[in-house]
């Protein structure tokens, strides 16, 4: 029993989180934004099976901009999911960010 413990808690500390920033238009990395739209991405086996949304246009989501951030992680909840799931189920979310100068146009 306690080789299974310790076994879970290393398993949980060698296990991470992605976080990848796409900055489209004239938008530089320290620039203030603010979020204006967010999905969830659906995938299975632990993100290697897509499903749905695979194949997402950033239009549908920010419209016309012509700047603006894309954001792609797993969030806490994303993990829980996954972890109740035993990593059948691999949600992540994807939001969208326009520059704060944009929004006050």
């Amino acid at each position: 029993m306690k080789k299974l413990l310790v076994l879970a808690i290393c398993a949980i500390a060698l296990s991470s989180c992605f976080n990848t920033r796409v900055l489209v238009g004239d938008v530089k990395p320290t620039e203030p934004v603010v979020e204006i739209n967010k999905v969830w991405n659906h995938h299975l086996i632990y993100g290697l099976v897509p499903l749905g949304n695979a194949t997402m246009s950033a239009a549908d989501y920010v419209g016309q901009r012509p700047n603006y951030v894309i954001k792609t992680n797993q969030s806490f909840l994303n993990q829980l999911v996954t972890g109740i799931t035993f990593g059948i189920y691999t949600p992540s979310q994807t939001i969208y960010y326009m520059p704060v100068k944009d929004a006050e146009k």
